[in-house]
């Protein structure tokens, strides 16, 4: 059994894209249904939309008896993963990211992207984007007289106090008191 997305969904993607992508969307459950994937499977799709959107599809299919793969050894992304994963973070790094978006771009259903990212990093993918945020933001301190609130923005945060609370609880510091400890350092050179 497959689920597609609901009808009014599809009505607020537009006739046109509809159109276009049906016979991608055809092609995709039609392939999912021939294999009898066992358990449950979320397969995300990305593709990319009109006027600079994104259309993500899901699919979830349904089938009988979960039989969980044998346990191995962990093993983490390739490299080939390991750099798409990053580019896309870095191209996005001011827009909202989630797991199935970078798990998409791997090929690799969530939970297990989720997994081999760990793996591979050392962290989680939401502790990363974080991490690289702030180091995004540190250097558009460093470099500009930028407010803290338009960094915090273009950084990705929601807001400066949800930028400030992140940065205090990984840097030490409050963005201000870093940003001013690295003009004293500036200036003393």
């Amino acid at each position: 059994m497959i689920q597609t997305p609901a009808s009014t969904n599809v009505q607020q993607l537009g006739h046109l894209l509809v159109t276009e992508l049906q016979p991608i969307i055809d092609a995709i459950c039609a392939s999912l249904r021939e294999r009898q994937l066992p358990g449950n499977l979320d397969v995300t799709v990305t593709v990319p939309a009109l006027r600079g959107q994104t259309l993500v599809l899901s699919v979830l299919t349904g089938g009988h008896s979960f039989q969980a793969p044998p346990k191995t050894s962990a093993r983490g992304l390739d490299a080939r993963q390991l750099v798409r994963v990053t580019e896309t973070i870095q191209e996005k790094i001011g827009e909202p990211i989630t797991v199935s978006m970078l798990s998409s771009v791997t090929g690799l259903s969530r939970s297990y992207f989720s997994h081999a990212f760990r793996t591979s990093v050392g962290r989680t993918p939401h502790e990363h984007i974080v991490r690289l945020r702030l180091e995004h933001a540190m250097k558009l301190m460093a470099g500009t007289d930028v407010p803290l609130s338009e960094i915090a923005l273009a950084a990705g945060f929601s807001d400066q106090a949800h930028f400030s609370n992140k940065f205090r609880r990984t840097i030490g510091k409050t963005p201000g008191e870093w940003r001013r400890s690295i003009g004293h350092e500036r200036a003393q050179r």
